[in-house]
């Protein structure tokens, strides 16, 4: 019983660290439109993406710990969960530009960052679908 209330509670985390992915990137987008998002919104969605790699992990760590073992995945929910973690590193790192040089960037510059982190977020959420039900 302890290992699957841990399972759902870093689920919460996860879901709700994927929520803040995509909403705040459309909403740093739509607020791109016409002037520069303010730096702290960059900042949380770095961190939301950086929660979503943690949480991820954390799966994969309590599996081994109850099991000795990592989850057994193969075939297309290994290749989703690549997708998933290269949206991670490819996420935070944008956010990471956009606190560095964002506020220098012109308006072109800024909205196609920002569909950038959307698309991103949406390809992470279509790439948890198919991890979830593929393995």
């Amino acid at each position: 019983m302890g290992t699957l209330l841990e399972y759902a509670l870093i689920q919460v985390v996860h879901n709700f660290g994927a929520l803040l992915v995509v909403g705040l990137s459309g909403h740093g987008f739509r607020v791109a439109l016409r002037r520069p998002p303010p730096q702290t919104l960059a900042l949380f969605v770095m961190l939301a993406w950086l929660a979503q790699g943690v949480t991820g992990a954390t799966f994969g760590w309590v599996t081994y710990r109850s099991d000795h073992r990592l989850p057994d995945i193969h075939g297309i929910a290994l290749s989703a969960l690549m997708v998933k973690v290269s949206c991670v590193c490819a996420g935070a790192g944008l956010m990471a530009t956009c606190l560095r040089w964002g506020p220098s960037w012109s308006a072109s510059r800024r909205m196609a960052i920002w569909a950038g982190a959307i698309v991103l977020a949406c390809l992470a959420l279509t790439a948890a679908a198919f991890l979830r039900w593929f393995s």
